[in-house]
């Protein structure tokens, strides 16, 4: 397997595992959209979170991207991280030197 093709799956394999991962309040879901052909990958959140400045009862839609990285030009490029740990520090962690 070639390294594009490991970084592909690499990538594919982080997102899914973040979608194990509940979110602490509202009812949010993840949906992860894998582009291989534009090599772009994003986490989605999307659901309901509750709207404690308005109402204890009310909530607002959600929807948004955790996660945003692409792959240009033979690198990774993290585009948007919402994550606590950091998914570059995942890749690293994974194998992939800090200049790709």
């Amino acid at each position: 397997m070639d390294t594009l093709e490991q970084y592909r799956q690499l990538i594919r394999n982080i997102l899914i595992e973040h979608t194990k991962i509940p979110f602490s309040i509202g009812n949010i879901q993840f949906e992860t959209v894998f582009d291989g052909e534009q090599d772009r990958y994003l986490l989605m959140i999307l659901g309901r979170e509750p709207a404690y400045d308005l109402s204890p009862t009310v909530t607002r839609r959600v929807h948004g991207c955790l996660i945003h990285i692409d792959i240009i030009d033979g690198k990774i490029w993290i585009q948007r991280d919402g994550t606590e740990e950091g998914v570059a520090t995942e890749l690293v962690r994974a194998g992939v030197s800090k200049d790709r």
